[in-house]
């Protein structure tokens, strides 16, 4: 067989058995190193008559890829078939081709004509077969590389809203109006298996025959509950939380408050009471955590809360600018 007649065999058995690629590219190899380019050998007979087959492993167990003995030392077969395996696979991403080394070195047999062709050829007819083999598979596989273009990234917006938005009340906003709205997207965004209740600042949550501010139920049983301070809690106002505090132990739910910030000994007070504490450093430090989906998640629920429940415009406005503005700021995302 001539080297064309070897690469057109190869790829009609292509589709059928793709590791034939790797096989044909370590017969190559090991013929290679074993010295066997322009030696004037007539087959693959006269290559086994140098280099005796070896029908033993190391081990003692029967060899079922093909093994030489080459001066002081064995050739295998199977290295080569590795590097040719690893060469389509992990280096070019054609994960296409099949990762089946032991299968593939075991069918060396089926290849007689191939070895017997081999052994004939030249060192430029075999490094030039080589090169059309790897090539052929290059351009039938498709390459499943990475490509980072394709990734669409999103800011991560709202651990933009907690560490730059002004969470004071300005001209025309209810007060405490933003940082409930944040709390409201947090506790949402955290808790997608709870329905999360939650209405107008000032709205009285008793009135509504609610536990706090913010309330997020599984059915019928209150799982968590939060009250939501836009101010810098001090010690002296933890007494007025003793009953929001008993009222989520009598139902055993999850209870917190949330303030903008705790003045010295509140937070360890409030959480005597058997509740937590948390400040928007301490939501910073969770929401760092959160994947731009879940982020995008709690961006989404404090804008429904101002345009639907608070139904406040000018609070809408400025949000809506501070969001336009954040991702105008970061042009490598979307």
């Amino acid at each position: 067989m001539t080297p064309d007649a070897v690469y057109d065999e190869f790829v009609a058995g292509f589709a059928a058995r793709k590791f034939s690629a790797g096989l044909l590219v370590a017969f190559i190899d090991l013929f290679t190193a074993l010295g066997i380019p322009g030696a004037g050998l007539p087959d693959f007979g006269a290559v086994l008559a140098r280099f005796p087959r070896q029908t033993l492993t190391a081990a003692g167990k029967r060899a079922n890829t093909l093994i030489v003995a080459e001066g002081g030392r064995t050739l295998s077969l199977r290295p080569f078939y590795n590097a040719a395996e690893r060469f389509f696979r992990a280096e070019h991403k054609r994960f296409d081709y099949p990762s089946c080394a032991p299968h593939a070195t075991q069918a060396w047999a089926d290849y007689i004509t191939w070895l017997d062709a081999l052994a004939t050829f030249t060192p430029e007819q075999m490094a030039r077969l080589r090169d059309r083999v790897r090539a052929f598979v290059l351009d039938t596989l498709a390459s499943q590389e990475f490509d980072p273009s394709s990734v669409i990234v999103e800011p991560p917006l709202f651990r933009m809203v907690i560490e730059n938005f002004d969470f004071t009340s300005k001209k025309g906003e209810p007060t405490g109006a933003v940082f409930q709205g944040v709390v409201f997207g947090f506790l949402r965004a955290d808790n997608p298996h709870l329905q999360v209740e939650i209405d107008k600042v000032r709205t009285g949550s008793k009135r509504l025959q609610r536990v706090a501010d913010i309330d997020g139920w599984e059915g019928r049983r209150l799982a968590i509950s939060a009250e939501v301070k836009q101010s810098v809690l001090s010690a002296d106002s933890v007494p007025d939380l003793e009953g929001f505090a008993n009222e989520v132990g009598r139902r055993g739910a999850l209870g917190a408050v949330f303030a903008l910030g705790f003045g010295e000994g509140a937070r360890d007070a409030i959480e005597d009471l058997g509740v937590k504490a948390l400040d928007s450093d301490d939501m910073l430090r969770i929401v760092e955590m959160w994947d731009p989906v879940k982020q995008r998640v709690a961006v989404t629920s404090f804008l429904y809360y101002i345009h639907h429940v608070e139904k406040n415009s000018a609070l809408a406005r400025r949000a809506g600018e501070f969001l336009d503005a954040a991702k105008a700021a970061r042009p490598d995302v979307v």
